[in-house]
């Protein structure tokens, strides 16, 4: 269930990526426009194909990124967390959704509407060039899956994928030793079978590398999969 809260604060907002190089009063402006949801896990915060009217920025939790195909087959290709941003494209260009975003864990999300944030940027050309840098390092994350995909077998990109993964749920800069992600959501994210990502998990721990618990990865030598991938 999602439910509206009161006005983000400052201490909220303030090392979001997207908004941390921005001036205090830019970012209390956008805070006094905008608002914070709560979704509980499994909750759909938008689906692919529906209208896009608003950019969320991850404040707390996970949000899995998922497409589908003709046929109904889902695949997942982001597992996003704090300070990532989600449906910013739709905010720009104003078109339908081209993706779905579910609650991974309970979530908190900033949610800001495609007419609070036009305004904003036209009185603070300063916040358009934070938003570009995001689409850029998201574009280039893109360009190396692609290259992955196409350069890489299976083994070398699972262990790529936990490696960034264990960043993207780490803080402060260090990374995360327990990753919450299915072997279902790993599969999906490198497009091949769950039994593939199985044998080879299977692998990565008999040489103790990982750890394997219900819905989640553990991490016990970053090294060696750094040195693998």
């Amino acid at each position: 269930m999602t439910q509206t809260m009161t006005s983000p604060p400052d201490e909220v907002i303030r090392d979001l990526p997207l908004l941390a190089r921005l001036p205090r009063e830019d970012r209390q402006a956008l805070a006094s426009r905008a608002r914070l949801r709560s979704y509980t896990a499994g909750t759909t915060i938008f689906r692919e194909g529906e209208s896009g009217d608003s950019m969320h920025v991850v404040v707390e939790g996970r949000v899995r990124i998922s497409i589908s195909s003709g046929s109904g087959d889902e695949a997942t290709v982001a597992s996003v967390g704090p300070g990532d941003c989600v449906g910013e494209l739709s905010l720009l260009d104003g078109r339908p959704r081209s993706a779905s975003a579910i609650a991974s864990t309970a979530t908190k999300t900033f949610v800001v509407t495609r007419d609070v944030f036009v305004e904003w940027v036209a009185e603070r050309p300063g916040a358009a060039l934070a938003l570009l840098e995001t689409l850029s390092l998201r574009l280039r994350r893109m360009d190396e899956a692609m290259a992955d995909l196409c350069f890489l077998d299976l083994p070398h990109r699972l262990a790529k994928q936990i490696l960034s993964l264990a960043t993207m749920h780490g803080e402060g800069g260090v990374a995360a030793r327990r990753i919450t992600v299915t072997q279902g959501e790993l599969a999906s994210m490198l497009g091949v079978s769950r039994e593939s990502v199985n044998k080879q998990l299977n692998a990565f721990m008999r040489s103790g590398w990982i750890g394997l618990a219900r819905g989640a990865v553990v991490v016990n030598d970053p090294q060696a999969l750094r040195m693998f991938a």
